[in-house]
């Protein structure tokens, strides 16, 4: 598909990515200012410092997973049965839902900014509740305190990271949000190995402190400003984010600086007038929450998120153990928990580098399509495997979740039939692991053949690439798609709605998956998982849209009706829909 024209046009090193990859009438010049335009290192600093809170409330999520065990010994402090301990959950989950519907509304009324300091003062209060804690009642408190911050943070945390970034780094930087959470819930397991649970919940007590103290590198997002009619102060936060460019410096433009600042603000000034004269009171807004670009990205977000929960990354958490145990790897489960949380953050940290060089659509696509296969591989293996055979060799389940659910440990394993009392009379410990009193579990010591070994390494190798491809397509790119396809006009609002129905999404998913395995057992569960996989790549292929690349005008543009582009914003969307042609090509 490459003309003449392209080919002349072509400098030395160049590529046909790049040729395609400028807009209408851009030089090759144009092309690389644009590529330069913003400093990367403020606009990463930023989402850092905003991603703060969310690092705290990974350790949040990890913490019952070490807190359980440790208030169930018979010299705990605060001794606590099974079913108390599924109400930590339970309390921390309500906390959660409270805080999604508040988290969007509160960074529209107050900002951005200023919702992310708020948002640090449940998650402080609640670390330092569970930290004095006495008895199961403060820690109820504290658990649903800490679940309110975890909750709004999800929002306000998105449009942050959205409207700050360039969207050249837009990926990247939404990435810093589900990696924080992973990252703080490795963090946790790796403290509860060491350190007893009091003690854990010291570092939770600092981390959101810290943006309170680092206030003056968190700059207000200026399309927020622009809407409170703050112009000169969105100039200065543009600046800030975007860096000075010396070469670009002229007299002629606002305070010396550089101009590509003034034609961005004054990109995103045309988009807020033409919103403002569809949304111009609370009643038409709520109105506006039904509309095509409201509710497809609604849908297609939901449905992502479903698809993540029962794409085998929970399958992953739920039997790290007994995978390891057929497998004759010994192996402790707080060790699984970090293992499992470790790949989770190395697919994170891969995709925040692929993400910048491929489509959404490529990545999403690469991702289901890998843990499809993967999980039919563990599927095939794991088939002859059920849970009652699994119980009787000693080999029960042990419940572990990735920090990207809202759900904790311990709600799991107030669901799963294998946490009570055995029929021979012995007792189970958290891991579901029967126990004698003055026995531990031993595998059995008779040689294996070598093949039967190969064979039983084919679970643990689909393990690690499930992981991995939940990390590098299907974990970031909802995230990055949450924060880029609801418009400002009532994004706040969107984005709470969408957080909310995502956890109750979680929440059912780990309701419905012990009656999975139930029904169908491990190996049946993997091949379940691998047909959710390849069904969403091909409703996928449809209906999510690519992102990569597009600027604020073109995202707003993607769900709006063909015809509304020829209305009484005729120019607007004209204009803006060269933009969305030329960036939308896969």
């Amino acid at each position: 598909g490459e003309s003449i024209q392209d080919v002349e046009g072509m400098k030395e090193g160049e590529s046909i990515q790049d040729v395609e990859g400028r807009k209408e009438g851009e030089s090759i010049q144009d092309v690389e200012e644009r590529k330069e335009y913003g400093s990367t290192k403020r606009m990463i600093l930023a989402g850092i410092i905003a991603n703060l809170p969310g690092l705290s409330a990974g350790l949040s999520m990890g913490f019952s997973a070490i807190l359980i065990p440790q208030l169930q010994e018979p010299d705990s402090e605060i001794p606590i049965t099974l079913e108390e301990g599924s109400w930590i959950a339970s309390l921390f989950v309500i906390g959660d839902l409270l805080g999604c519907t508040i988290g969007g509304p509160i960074a529209d009324r107050f900002g951005r900014r200023m919702a992310i300091l708020l948002d640090c003062l449940p998650l402080i209060l609640g670390w330092i509740l569970t930290w004095q804690s006495s008895t199961l009642t403060e820690l109820y408190i504290a658990r649903a305190i800490t679940g309110v911050g975890i909750g709004a943070g999800v929002p306000i945390a998105s449009m942050y990271l959205r409207e700050i970034s360039t969207p050249e780094l837009r990926g990247t930087i939404t990435i810093l949000m589900p990696a924080a959470a992973n990252t703080g819930n490795l963090l946790m397991y790796a403290l509860g190995y060491l350190m007893y649970w009091r003690d854990t919940a010291i570092p939770g007590v600092f981390l959101p402190v810290m943006p309170i103290i680092l206030v003056c590198l968190l700059p207000e997002t200026p399309i927020w400003l622009l809407k409170r009619g703050r112009r000169e102060e969105a100039v200065r936060s543009m600046e800030t984010l975007r860096g000075g460019d010396p070469r670009m410096k002229s007299m002629d433009t606002l305070r010396g600086g550089d101009p590509r600042v003034e034609e961005e603000i004054v990109k995103l000034e045309k988009l807020l007038g033409e919103e403002s004269r569809v949304s111009s009171t609370p009643s038409t807004n709520w109105r506006l929450l039904l509309d095509r670009p409201v509710i497809l990205p609604m849908c297609l977000l939901v449905f992502l998120f479903f698809t993540q929960s029962f794409s085998g990354s929970n399958m992953v958490s739920y039997y790290t153990v007994t995978i390891f145990q057929m497998a004759r790897i010994p192996i402790n489960e707080n060790l699984a928990a970090i293992l499992v949380a470790a790949q989770y953050v190395f697919g994170y940290t891969l995709s925040s580098c692929l993400v910048t060089r491929f489509p959404r659509r490529t990545l999403l696509f690469f991702s289901l399509c890998l843990m499809g296969a993967a999980n039919i591989a563990a599927g095939i293996v794991l088939f002859r495997f059920n849970r009652s055979e699994d119980t009787h060799n000693g080999t029960a389940h042990v419940s572990l979740i990735d920090a990207d659910h809202m759900i904790s440990y311990d709600q799991l394993i107030s669901d799963s039939p294998v946490f009570n009392q055995s029929e021979s009379g012995r007792s189970t410990n958290l891991t579901g692991v029967q126990l004698n009193p003055t026995e531990s579990p031993v595998l059995d010591p008779d040689p294996t053949p070598l093949l039967d070994t190969l064979v039983s390494m084919i679970p643990v190798i689909s393990c690690i690439f499930i992981t991995f491809g939940y990390g590098c397509g299907l974990g970031p790119v909802p995230f990055i798609l949450f924060g880029e396809l609801f418009p400002s006009a009532v994004r706040g609002s969107a984005t709470s709605i969408t957080a909310f129905l995502r956890s109750i999404t979680v929440f059912l998913s780990i309701k419905i998956f012990p009656s999975l395995l139930s029904a169908f057992g491990i190996g049946g569960s993997f091949f379940t998982c691998a047909v959710v996989c390849f069904s969403a790549v091909g409703i996928s292929y449809f209906t999510v849209p690519e992102t990569k690349g597009m600027d604020t005008v073109g995202l707003e543009n993607i769900y709006k009706k063909k015809e509304c582009r020829y209305g009484p914003t005729t120019q607007l969307s004209i204009d803006s829909q060269a933009t969305t042609t030329s960036e939308t090509r896969n």
